[in-house]
């Protein structure tokens, strides 16, 4: 077969109904996504005004990083992607009675397999922290309080991947508001529970754990009226002997590594922050957290509204429509995410104090956290495209490539963080996560290269020239506009107040006016847009 010949007008080749459909279902994805990550902050600040940046919540988010590793390799994550390719292909060619009933199976072998993780670590709880957390040995009572907050969040791991398996069966069918929204009710559960719970607990960080079960509970009962409306069964079945599940395993079974690569990293410099002083893991924390806040809100909205698509492409072998969405994914990625970088690069400070600088969280732990989030920001555009191209060789079935380079990305992030941890402590653990993830991003470019069936053509040079040049002069603005605020009041100053809402508008003015100077295709779908709703 000869590589499609796609060439630089791929993008305006794409059907505006294709183009709508896309922008709309990336719409609804960022909605909930935004408000889930608002939720989020702001379960943040509660976590921070409550328990500060100490001992104890750094057991917490320690104790919370094992369910939810998990929860990538068996479902969120891996299990998507997986899923849907063999979904739509069952669909397409034997009819959606066939579907309903393989994605039955899928639940099945999703309850039997997290179950028993489940159980296996509840019972170890205790050897999984000196597996993650390795230096909480030299404290017993930070080790053991892990291990009980371990324990007592493990059944979260059943909840998520039953969400998780819901997402998939609902993103293949074009669904995407509910699972969008799941994550809202973690944040809401942890909130209620540390405000309304803790403070009648012995050991308060006790009640957020509680919040984080609840929390999850809810997630799946927000999916079964939607599941419903699209016939889909609940009623699990026995998973074993059918060949659409030995092929889902196939795909299923590399993925468990590869796609979640980045939160393996994130463990592993996890482990290697729980040696340094107090507080660092909390740093960490909440740097990342400020990181996914940003740079997660469009990028994986446009590549979960663009996978179904990419799958049913690939199942029909149209390779021409492959590239078509594949390059208005990316570059639609790109307009949001490369401003994101440059943004959280000029203004962490008053982003930061803005934030955390209240409560039990001090001056000190906002400056360590500034740097941190630095680091972190400079892997944003690798993170999402890596999270594109993954779900580029999964729609075609190939899952060997992307565990290969994940597993040279894996070895290259833990040697850096550690390396630049010994003299940058956690910041260095940071920019090694970064330095990993664009070194995975690049090795899957050029890979994806070789496939006859894509075309380069996706990387729209012209898009990321324009998105560079816009960036770096909103970024000049936000750094003058962020001098004038006096950050160590925090958000208790009205001026930082008026300063900090002037940076945020006024970058974004200057960055979407850029483009539609340079006359880019997405400012001016926008501006339609923005014009249509005026």
């Amino acid at each position: 077969m000869e590589k499609t010949n796609t060439d630089n007008s791929v993008e305006s080749q794409t059907p505006i109904s294709t183009k709508r459909q896309l922008y709309r279902r990336a719409g609804t994805i960022s909605f909930f996504t935004l408000i889930s990550r608002i939720l989020g902050a702001f379960r943040d600040l509660v976590i921070a005004y409550v328990f500060g940046a100490g001992w104890i919540t750094d057991a917490f988010y320690q104790a919370l990083t094992i369910p939810n590793l998990l929860r990538r390799l068996t479902a969120e994550g891996s299990m998507t992607l997986a899923f849907i390719p063999i979904y739509t292909d069952v669909r397409e060619k034997q009819g959606k009675v066939n579907a309903v009933e393989f994605a039955q199976k899928v639940l099945g072998l999703t309850l039997w397999v997290t179950v028993f993780l489940t159980a296996v670590g509840m019972i170890f709880s205790s050897q999984l922290v000196h597996l993650v957390a390795t230096g909480f040995r030299n404290d017993p009572e930070k080790f053991y309080l892990t291990a009980d907050l371990t324990r007592l969040m493990f059944p979260y791991l059943v909840f998520v991947s039953l969400v998780a398996w819901a997402m998939g069966v609902l993103n293949a069918e074009k669904r995407f508001a509910a699972p969008a929204a799941a994550p809202m009710f973690l944040n809401l559960g942890i909130i209620g529970a540390a405000l309304g719970l803790s403070p009648f607990l012995e050991k308060p960080i006790v009640g957020i754990g509680w919040g984080v079960l609840t929390g999850g509970l809810f997630q799946i009962l927000l999916q079964i009226p939607e599941l419903r409306r699209i016939g889909q069964s609940l009623r699990p079945r026995w998973p074993w002997r059918d060949p659409n599940i030995v092929k889902l395993l196939r795909l299923l079974g590399p993925s468990l590594f590869g796609v979640a690569v980045y939160q393996i990293n994130i463990m592993i410099l996890r482990n290697i922050a729980s040696f340094l002083p107090d507080g660092q893991v909390t740093y960490y924390y909440n740097a990342s957290r400020l990181t996914e806040l940003v740079g997660g809100l469009f990028a994986f909205a446009f590549t979960t509204a663009s996978f179904p698509d990419l799958s049913l492409h690939s199942s029909q072998k149209d390779w021409d429509e492959t590239n078509r969405t594949l390059r208005f994914t990316f570059t639609a990625t790109l307009f949001f995410v490369l401003p994101s970088t440059f943004g959280l690069l000029v203004a962490a400070e008053p982003i930061v104090a803005m934030m955390y600088l209240r409560g039990a969280y001090s001056l000190h732990d906002v400056q360590q956290t500034i740097p941190t989030l630095q680091a972190f920001a400079l892997g944003i555009p690798a993170i999402a495209s890596i999270r594109l191209l993954v779900s580029v060789f999964y729609a075609l079935k190939d899952t060997k490539t992307p565990v290969f380079i994940a597993a040279l990305s894996l070895l290259a992030t833990g040697s850096l963080g550690w390396w630049w941890s010994l003299s940058l402590e956690v910041v260095g653990l940071a920019l090694g996560l970064s330095a990993g993830t664009w070194f995975q991003s690049l090795l899957l470019i050029i890979f994806l290269s070789r496939k006859k069936e894509i075309s380069m053509a996706w990387l729209g040079w012209s898009n990321l020239l324009k998105y560079l040049l816009a960036s770096s002069l909103m970024g000049i603005f936000a750094w003058q506009i962020s001098q004038l605020g006096n950050w160590q009041k925090g958000s208790s100053s009205l001026e930082n107040w008026v300063v900090f809402l002037g940076l945020l508008g006024g970058a974004m003015v200057v960055y979407f006016t850029l483009l539609l100077l340079f006359k880019d295709s997405h400012a001016l779908r926008w501006l339609r847009w923005i014009a249509r709703k005026g």
